[in-house]
């Protein structure tokens, strides 16, 4: 994945970078049902990998790597499913004592393995957004004060 980026702030190794995100529609001049909002442009900051000592001002270029893209995506996804699926046969089985119906029973095991896939979730970003190997790299440098500049 690879995105341009303007620095904004160095820190330690690293740059705080905005990267200015924008839709497939953004280009285009008509009002549309089909776009909605999406012609707006929206502006993030992110703190980034910086190897090569990008200045203040210059436009990089981002990229990160495939496998922490798709470990997070199986993570996000996969967990609640697969905490779901064990909530209601943990509660189905656990929860038979308090409650008769043993797929009531199974439905609150599903619901509050949903609400646990959560908390792990938020977890996982805390740990995962210290870790560098999850925070984009800056490859190269665009332009640096205004002209194009090849590393």
């Amino acid at each position: 994945m690879k995105e341009k980026a303007r620095v904004i702030k160095k820190e330690d190794g690293q740059s705080l970078v905005q990267i200015i995100r924008t839709s497939a529609c953004s280009h285009c001049d008509e009002k549309c049902m089909l776009a909605d909002d999406s012609h707006e442009v929206e502006e993030m900051e992110v703190l980034v990998n910086d190897p090569i000592g990008a200045e203040v001002g210059s436009t990089v270029e981002l990229e990160m790597g495939a496998r922490p893209i798709l470990f997070s995506a199986l993570v996000v996804y996969l967990l609640p499913l697969v905490a779901i699926i064990a909530g209601y046969f943990a509660g189905s089985s656990w929860l038979t004592g308090i409650i008769t119906n043993a797929e009531i029973a199974g439905i609150i095991g599903s619901g509050l393995g949903f609400l646990l896939s959560f908390a792990s979730l938020k977890f996982f970003d805390k740990k995962a957004g210290s870790k560098s190997y999850f925070h984009p790299e800056i490859t190269r440098v665009v332009t640096q004060n205004g002209f194009y500049f090849e590393s």
